[in-house]
């Protein structure tokens, strides 16, 4: 245990060596800061592409499923048997999670050298003939120039996707899957066949339930709206197929945090469409059939007649760069994701800096309350000193005198008298000093007001002066009193209100020079009307330097140790204690060799207050 002279030097070394390791603190969690910015700054771009990139495969994943599910086979055309196709058809009904996504498939093939379309019909389980519909006039007259092409010149390989409905976002073209044959063992020929499966769709579903559904799901997490989605036409960005509150959707489109293609292909999706067969035949009935996917036209496709080229790669690119219909793009709300990660990190700094200020401001506290706690511990050593020297020299003066009379060393009456009168006068002194001391506990204890009643404030400066008439007498100082007849009453603890006017001449007196000026006065204060009770000394003054300390226990001015003027620190203490315990305050002006001026605010007794039992207001307790 460290004794009481090493705590504060301990305090102050703690504090110091606090002090010093700020600075590094400050340093070291900025960069910590930095580090988990940049962390979280890829943590989010990660989550970002994962969700849309999982809305892509989401949506395509139903677009598969309807290619594997509703493409017609060259071996179903050519028998006209579409058994395996109705029971393909229901496995994708019972696979898929938007049956409503498809609004009709429609069969377009030819019949001698002209073409002829059919539409799935559900309940008849087979394709019944129907009427073009108006919104494929501009694709029928393609097919037609597909057909003469075909008529002129039979190919020998399948059809190429040539996305003859490139121009509409609401239907899906496939080339008629080839038919097998077989050759011989382990050879295989495939039989191209003229026709196209044409899935219709219902983008209004897509827009209206199943978008939403997917952004909900993948970019929003509880009732956080983080992104501002849309979703709009990779053909022609001014056609907007879905937005969450999204404002301007050119802005998001110029500046987003991520973008991912929608309602296509790509080459890169084959474990997607196997997916999406594995689905549809755990759905549907075990027949065998194998549907032919449309990446299997694709990589076995014949090269446009136009190109003129053997290989047809390039053309094969092109065809997957236009069946990508839509894209999606996301922006974080803040602007950016840049943006949300620095607006972040300055509040991560702010409050780390907050933390780091609350810390320095903590040690700051800390110093001053051992340097506090020191100069506490030192007054009340200086006090303990100077109130055994304040009991110790009357109590010697009394004993030695009473020793001296008791012994009959003085016989003459005058020194008898004399002998008596120091008696007296050392007797009221150690009575002062006690009554101070017990005065201070109880102003510290919450006891120093007693019973209050309405009190004349010229009976109260009368009785302090006719209390501290002796110490007049022995300085032999003038005392002026100026206590006009108009000046209210106060509501005061008469005996607890004098002893601190007392204290105050008693200060006047031993500070001061040969005038001492005790006036009263009333008028408007911060609480109404107030009384003004002023001591004023012409003396020493108080330098500025004492001047904040003066009200604090056991404080004496330099120039009071100095000058070894007799004291203990406490009277300026229990008068401040015992003004405030009255609802007042008590203010100072001074200056080193022009005197002091103790002023004492009272509020005026209002003529409706009731006298206060003892301890219903009590002084505040001090450290």
């Amino acid at each position: 245990m460290l004794s009481r002279t090493r705590r504060p030097l301990a305090l102050y070394l703690v504090a110091g060596g606090a002090l010093l390791l700020l600075p590094l603190m400050a340093l070291l969690q900025y960069r910590w800061i930095g580090q988990v910015s940049d962390a979280e700054r890829e943590r989010r771009e990660r989550t970002l592409k994962a969700a849309t990139a999982q809305v892509a495969q989401d949506l395509d994943l139903e677009l598969f499923r309807a290619f594997v599910g509703l493409q017609v086979d060259g071996e179903s055309l050519k028998t006209d048997d579409w058994t395996v196709y109705a029971d393909r058809a229901q496995a994708w009904r019972a696979a898929t999670a938007l049956p409503t996504l498809v609004r009709d498939v429609l069969l377009i093939d030819r019949q001698g050298t002209a073409l002829r379309l059919r539409k799935w019909d559900q309940a008849a389980r087979t394709f019944v003939a129907a009427e073009w519909p108006s919104d494929l006039s501009i694709q029928r007259r393609k097919l037609e120039e597909e057909l003469a092409a075909w008529n002129s010149k039979p190919a020998h390989e399948p059809l190429r996707i040539a996305d003859l409905l490139s121009d509409t976002d609401d239907a899906l073209v496939m080339p008629i899957a080839p038919q097998p044959r077989q050759l011989r063992e382990h050879v295989t020929l495939f039989e191209p066949m003229f026709g196209y499966t044409i899935i219709r769709l219902d983008t209004g579903i897509i827009r209206d339930e199943f978008l939403p559904l997917l952004v909900e799901k993948h970019f929003r997490h509880g009732s956080d709206d983080e992104y501002r989605v849309a979703v709009v036409s990779r053909r022609d960005a001014s056609q907007v197929i879905y937005r969450s509150n999204v404002d301007d959707v050119p802005d998001l489109l110029a500046r987003h945090d991520a973008m991912a293609p929608l309602f296509g292909l790509r080459p890169d999706q084959f474990q997607l469409m196997r997916q999406a067969d594995r689905s549809i035949r755990g759905a549907g009935p075990q027949s065998g059939e194998r549907p032919r996917s449309l990446f299997f036209s694709v990589m076995t496709r014949r090269p446009p007649p136009e190109s003129g080229q053997g290989g047809g790669a390039p053309d094969a690119a092109r065809s997957f760069e236009n069946l990508q219909r839509w894209k999606l793009v996301a922006r974080h709300r803040a602007g950016s994701l840049e943006a949300s990660v620095s607006a972040a990190r300055t509040r991560n700094v702010a409050l780390s800096s907050g933390i780091l200020l609350l810390m320095a401001a903590t040690v700051v506290v800390l110093a001053r309350t051992a340097r506090r706690s020191e100069r506490l511990a030192r007054q009340q050593i200086e006090f303990v000193a100077a109130v055994s020297h304040e009991l110790r020299t009357p109590v010697s003066v009394i004993g030695s005198a009473a020793e001296n009379l008791a012994d009959g060393l003085v016989q003459d009456p005058n020194r008898v008298r004399q002998y008596g009168t120091r008696i007296q006068s050392e007797s009221r002194r150690l009575a002062e000093t006690v009554e101070r001391v017990l005065l201070f506990a109880g102003i510290e204890a919450g006891r120093g007001v007693g019973h209050r009643a309405p009190v004349a404030v010229s009976s109260l400066v009368n009785d302090a002066l006719a209390a501290s008439q002796s110490a007049i007498a022995d300085a032999g100082v003038k005392v002026e009193v100026d206590v006009p007849d108009g000046t209210p009453p106060v509501m005061a603890d008469a005996g607890a209100l004098r002893s601190s006017v007392s204290n105050l001449i008693a200060n006047a007196i031993k500070y001061g020079g040969g005038l001492v000026r005790v006036a009263a006065s009333s008028g408007t204060g911060k609480q109404g009307v107030e009384v003004r009770i002023a001591v004023s000394d012409q003396g020493l003054g108080i330098s500025s330097v004492d001047l904040p300390h003066i009200f604090e226990p056991f404080y004496r001015g330099a120039e009071a140790q100095s000058r070894q003027i007799q004291g203990n620190g406490l009277g300026l203490s229990i008068v401040k204690g015992i003004v405030e315990a009255h609802g007042g305050r008590v203010t100072v002006q001074s200056a080193p060799g022009s005197g002091s001026t103790f002023v004492v605010h009272l509020p005026a007794w209002k003529g409706d207050e009731s006298p206060v039992a003892p301890h219903a207001h009590h002084a505040p307790a001090r450290s």
